[in-house]
Formats: structure tokens, sequence, C-alpha cells
């Protein structure tokens, strides 16, 4: 095994399917946070470009040829709520939309157009990042083609299997039922699906497990469903309204990377209400007609999870854990599980990740982690203010740094002061100082609260996708 295959091995529960899914900004950060960690360099994986005046009112190039100016494309986002990655890594969904589709109306000014979140966070438009839905992130696209292959070939493996009605071994993927297969698959990447097939032993083994393994307890028939209209219709039904549940990621409403529909739901009509849309899904699912399902590689041997068919079992507070030197801080649980709380951008995109519990590892974000704050009356500093006072300088922050520093249990009070200028450069020592503080704040705020049971239950479970506005769906891996 070869130095990369060692490090994808150690920190694939990391990833929620099992390795870094490129064409999704919270994958990419990570792995540039750990490959970063690992060799104590500040790693990139590509030089992001930003979305400038000058590159904002260019047209984006897509293949074949086809052009889109970019200024639509941006709008199209924002008037659908969807999270724009800016060029430190972080998302960013904008809530002044008017303001913004009126002035993305006018010439762009030269400092680009102010955003605004519902935090009250404010950037302008020339933070953006020019990611590949934009024409741009050229050094992503491997791997965000690589999902899309990987996620038709499981829908091609299915409807082959089920159109034989047996198990299928690798050697029933051949070119002519991969064909026949195409009237049960509504896929975005049919033919990158087939490529991966017939050229990837390793993806193909895993498509064939998870196939059997799917068949052998929903008996179909469906059509394989993956970035389809069908698909489409129903995020555009459920987007409206994560917003208002403190929701920034659809897939923490519902990881699913294909659904396998019947025929006879391929054109349901959607309720206007999320509770509504989530119980016919779980009325669906229990009939055996709409199974979503979120994919991670199998290549040895296939299993399913079912999430969300009933309330998870409560998580229960345990205590903190804290270390002098690492930017982070941890709220530890009775399972011996742990949710970490960090900077996950350098000195921006604070959130926690859970980690080595029996619930699947993955990260709640500071807007979701505000909102269950504030339910239960618990407060704490904007990471915004705290990066102004970090940069700043400002001997007030390095006050209450300390004073909240010898409060924390775990932490040495003479430590202070060596940790406070440990890193090579200022701005290293500035992204320590935010994330440490930040970190240290929050698990000290819970600790505090007597509803702490409930606050970090509600984190790990949205971590998951298993909060309250969260659908059913299986883990196929």
């Amino acid at each position: 095994m070869n130095i990369f295959d060692k490090f994808f091995t150690k920190f694939a529960y990391k990833f929620p399917k099992g390795y870094p899914d490129m064409d999704n900004p919270s994958d990419v950060t990570l792995l540039e946070s750990l490959i970063s960690e690992a060799t104590n360099f500040k790693f990139k994986l590509t030089e992001v470009t930003a979305l400038t005046k000058r590159e904002l009112e260019k047209d984006a190039t897509f293949r074949g040829g086809v052009k889109e100016p970019r200024v639509n494309i941006l709008l199209k986002k924002i008037k659908n709520d969807e999270p724009l990655t800016l060029v430190d890594g972080s998302e960013f969904i904008v809530d002044n939309k008017e303001e913004v589709i009126q002035a993305l109306g006018n010439p762009i000014p030269a400092k680009g157009i102010e955003l605004k979140d519902k935090e009250g966070n404010t950037i302008t438009t020339s933070k953006l990042a020019k990611t590949a839905e934009f024409g741009g992130g050229g050094g992503m696209r491997g791997g965000s083609d690589i999902t899309k292959a990987a996620e038709n070939a499981q829908c091609i493996a299915n409807a082959i299997r089920y159109n034989k009605g047996n198990n299928i071994t690798s050697e029933d993927i051949t070119e002519e039922n991969i064909e026949l297969s195409k009237s049960d698959v509504d896929g975005d990447g049919f033919n990158e699906g087939k490529e991966l097939l017939l050229g990837n032993p390793g993806w193909l083994n895993s498509s064939v497990n998870i196939a059997n393994e799917l068949a052998a307890v929903y008996s179909g028939p469906f059509i394989q469903n993956r970035g389809s209209a069908w698909v489409k219709n129903l995020e555009t039904a459920v987007k409206p309204f994560l917003k208002d549940v403190g929701i920034r990621d659809i897939n923490k409403w519902n990881p699913a990377d294909i659904w396998m529909v019947a025929p006879s739901e391929m054109n349901i009509e959607w309720p206007n209400n999320l509770g509504e849309i989530n119980a016919l899904l779980l009325e669906k699912y229990n009939e055996g007609t709409i199974v979503g399902v979120s994919l991670k590689k199998a290549e040895k041997s296939a299993s399913l999870k079912i999430t969300n068919l009933q309330r998870p079992d409560a998580v229960e507070y345990e205590g903190i854990a804290v270390t002098p030197r690492n930017a982070k801080a941890f709220i530890t649980f009775s399972d011996g599980g742990s949710m970490e709380f960090r900077n996950f951008g350098g000195d921006t995109g604070f959130m926690g990740e859970l980690e080595g519990t029996g619930a699947a590892a993955g990260k709640v974000g500071y807007g979701y982690i505000k909102s269950v704050l504030d339910k239960y009356n618990v407060e704490v500093s904007d990471p915004k203010t705290i990066r102004i006072q970090a940069s700043e300088e400002d001997p007030k922050f390095k006050t209450k740094f300390k004073k909240l520093w010898d409060e924390t249990e775990g932490l040495d009070p003479n430590d202070f002061e060596s940790n406070y200028n440990a890193r090579p450069t200022p701005k290293s020592n500035q992204a320590w100082r935010i994330s440490k503080y930040l970190a240290l704040e929050l698990i000290n705020a819970i600790d505090k609260s007597e509803n702490k049971n409930e606050i970090i239950d509600a984190f790990v479970r949205y971590a998951s996708s298993q909060g309250d506005e969260s659908s059913i769906f299986v883990k196929a891996s």
C-alpha cells in the first residue's frame, strides 16, 4: 500500500462517501486541512480564482463550447438560496437577495456587490470563488467527474440487477447489458458511468455488491435516478424551506446520491411543506416505491443502513476535552464518541465535526450551531467579531482570551503565553487564536448550559443527517 492509499484509508471515515467528493466544498476544505496538518504546510489543492468584477462580467464556458453569463449563474444560485463557495473554502448563503438581484442588473462596481447572510456577515462578490459551476475550478474536475461517474455507474448496475432478477457478478456488466439498461436509468452521465464500469475493477466490484444488496431488500421495479428531472424537481420543492430550519447544505436534509423510483412515482407532485414532504417520502419508502440511497465505495462486500426511519437514540453529554497547542476543542459523549470544534478554513469556517461515534461522520456549520444555541438562550461570540479583534491585535481580546483559558478545565494557566505566539508567522498565530478562542468559548458555554444534552444531540443528529428536519434514506457501503 503506497503512502496515498495509507492516507486515504486512515481518514476515509471523515468523508461521508468514504473518499473526498471533490464536487463538495466541505470535502475539499477538509482534505486540504488534513494534508496541511500532516505536512505542517498550508496546502491548497488549487489556486482559487476569485469572481472579481472582471471575472463576473465574463461568460462561463462548459463542455461542448456551451457558454452562459456568470451573472446569470449567480442570479440563479441566489434566487434558489444555494450556498456560494468563497475563496477560503467556506460557504455563504445570500440573505439580502432583492438588493443583490437588483444590483446584478446594473454595471458591477469595481469592489463588487455587497452580500449579507442571515447572521449579518458581509462580504462582496469579489470574495466568491470561480468554482466549476462558474466555468472555473479546473483542478477539481477530476474528483467531480469520478463522483458523477461512480453514481451513474451504480444506477446502471442496479438496473442490470433488477432486469436479470437474481444476483449479478462482474461478468454480467457487459457493454450489451449496459446498453439494455438505458431505459431504466435516468441519469446525467450514463456514458461516464459506463466507462467506469468497463475500465475500473474497484468501482465495478463496488457497484455490483451494492446492486445485489439493494435488490435483496427492495423488490422494484425502479427507474434509477441521478441528476435527473425527477431529482431536480424534488430538490426544487425542498430548498425553499431549508433556510427557515437552519439547514444550508441540502445533504443535511437528505444525502442520497441516487433515487430508486417506481415508474408509477416518476410524476409525483410534492407538498408545499417540508414536514409533509418528509412524511410522503417515508410513506413511499414503506411502500417500497421511492428509495433514496447514499453511496460509499464497497469493493469487498456491501451493507445497508436505514437512516431516519425512526428517531435515533439521543447522544448523552459527558464533558469537554482540550489540549493547549491544537486550535480546537472537543465535547465528549458517554458512548465514547466526541465532536471537534475548530476553523476548517484557516481563520474562517468555524464548524463542528463528529469523531468516532456510531453515527456517520459529518459536520455542523456555524449557522446551525447558532440556531440551536439561540433556542436554548446560550450566547457565544460571532466569529466575524473575534476575527476582527484577533487581527487588530486588540489587547482587550488577549485579556479575555486569557480569562477564558484560565477558566477552561484541562488547561494550565501557565501554558497560555507560550502558546499565544507559538506559530511561525503572524498569520498562522492569528488563525490559531481565532479558532482556539471560538472553540473554548463554545464548549464552556455548552458545559454550563442546563440543556447540554439537548444541544449536543441536535448537533450530532444534524451532522449525521438525522435531524428533526431530515428525511429517510439508505446508506449503502
